[in-house]
């Protein structure tokens, strides 16, 4: 019997966003500094926890397209981005994406060398990350046409956006009360 490597590359590629999800809205969260210090650091703990499950999970359903019996990629196609026979762009964003996150987390044990301000540059590019993988995953993912995985996306993206919002409209009110004091 053939092993369902399908099965596994999807589970594994949903189980990737969702952890990046979760990481995601717990930095956001954690960055608005709204909560108690014992949830605070929960919630940097789970960030930093899920974003590195986010990236093994998200490594392990790249490789898995290696041994795929039904449609195999290249070590190249999957590595490169846009070097894919099968819809290079959307492939392509998925690659860039696990890049970006593998950035992410060098920057963020690189801190002390880099300094705060670069390493709060290249963490910006956590909200461009998700959103190029959710384009990755909607457009191009099997379960893309099922209305859950459309909820999931939609609603995971519709939550990111909301807690940025909250975050950008409370560093706007720092702001304009530290301007008029």
């Amino acid at each position: 019997m053939a092993l369902p490597t399908w099965e596994f590359i999807r589970a594994a590629g949903l189980a990737s966003y969702f952890l990046l999800f979760v990481s995601v809205a717990c930095g956001l969260l954690f960055s608005i500094k709204a909560a108690k210090p014992k949830t605070n650091q929960l919630l940097q703990i789970t960030h930093q926890s899920a974003g590195w499950f986010s990236l093994l999970f998200g490594l392990f359903h790249g490789l898995l397209l290696n041994i795929d019996t039904y449609k195999p990629y290249s070590l190249v196609g999957i590595f490169i981005p846009f070097t894919t026979n099968d819809a290079p762009l959307l492939n392509g964003l998925g690659t860039i994406s696990l890049y970006i996150m593998v950035l992410l987390f060098i920057s963020g044990d690189l801190m002390k060398k880099v300094g705060a301000k670069v390493w709060k540059k290249i963490h910006r590019l956590a909200l461009p990350m998700v959103i190029l993988i959710s384009i990755h995953g909607i457009m191009l993912g099997t379960d893309a046409g099922n209305g859950w995985a459309i909820i999931l996306y939609a609603s995971t993206l519709a939550i990111i956006l909301s807690l940025l919002i909250v975050k950008l409209l409370l560093l706007k009110a720092k702001t304009k009360k530290v301007v008029s004091a």
